[in-house]
């Protein structure tokens, strides 16, 4: 189908696909966002402190929940690795504050 299209035709139907792939990313993100802060503030809220524990504990239920339609093995690499990913964002930004 590519070889039957003009160039103007093959820029129009790339930049629609980008477009929608733009927008299923960035409603990942957002929900993304939307489960760490409110983890990450009512752990704060029930801890009564700030520390990297609750960015740890906030980055693995984010993780969790996002792998949770993969399976069990899915789910706990998707909690390992968003946490530990978490902690080092905010070791990093902690250090250049």
């Amino acid at each position: 189908m590519a070889e039957e299209m003009t160039a103007r035709q093959q820029i129009v139907y790339t930049a629609k696909q980008m477009g929608s792939r733009s927008i299923c990313n960035a409603k990942t993100f957002a929900v993304m966002g939307l489960i760490f802060s409110a983890a990450k503030c009512t752990i704060e809220k029930v801890q009564a402190k700030h520390d990297t524990t609750n960015t740890a504990v906030a980055g693995c239920v984010t993780g969790g929940a996002l792998a949770v339609k993969g399976g069990p093995k899915a789910t706990c690499f998707g909690c390992v690795g968003f946490a530990a990913f978490s902690v080092a964002i905010e070791k990093f930004f902690d250090r250049h504050t």
